[in-house]
C-alpha cells in the first residue's frame, strides 16, 4: 500500500464522516462480518428514490472504519439503483484500494447500504460478498 493511501486510510479511521446513529433513517441495516468480527449499522434517509442522508456506527476494524466514513464523500443525492450496482471497483474509481486481503472490509458500508435498499424496497433480495468482490 502505498504512503499516500495508507495515510488517506488513517485520516478516514481517525476523524470518520458522518459515524454516528442516524435517528430519523428511512432505513437501517445492522450486520457483522464473521471474518473479521466488524459490526456496523448503516443508515440512510430515502427521498424520491435517492440517498438524502447516510451514517453509520458499530465496532469495526480500522479498514472498516475508513471505508464507511469514505463512502460518505459519494453515497449523498445517488439513485438507489445507483448504489445496487456499486461493488469493490465503485471504490477503486474514487481512489481507495486496500490490499486483497481487506478487500471484504473496503465493501461492508456499501454492501450494507445495498441490503438497506433492497429491504426498503421490498424486493426479497439479499447481497452477500460475492456479489461485490470479483474475486
Amino acid at each position: 500500500m502505498s504512503e499516500e493511501l495508507n495515510s488517506l486510510i488513517k485520516e478516514y479511521a481517525q476523524h470518520p464522516l458522518k459515524n454516528f446513529p442516524m435517528k430519523d433513517a428511512t432505513v437501517s441495516r445492522h450486520e457483522g462480518n464473521f471474518i473479521c468480527w466488524d459490526e456496523i449499522t448503516v443508515y440512510l434517509k430515502i427521498q424520491d428514490n435517492k440517498i438524502e442522508d447516510y451514517s453509520f456506527d458499530g465496532n469495526c476494524s480500522t479498514i472498516t472504519l475508513a471505508a464507511s466514513s469514505f463512502l460518505a464523500e459519494f453515497i449523498l443525492w445517488v439513485s438507489l439503483d445507483q448504489v445496487l450496482s456499486w461493488n469493490y471497483t465503485t471504490m477503486l474509481d474514487h481512489w481507495f484500494e486496500v490490499s486483497p486481503r481487506r478487500k471484504r472490509a473496503a465493501v461492508i458500508a456499501i454492501m450494507w447500504a445495498r441490503n438497506a435498499i433492497h429491504e426498503y424496497l421490498k424486493d426479497g433480495k439479499e447481497d452477500e460478498f460475492s456479489d461485490l468482490l470479483d474475486d
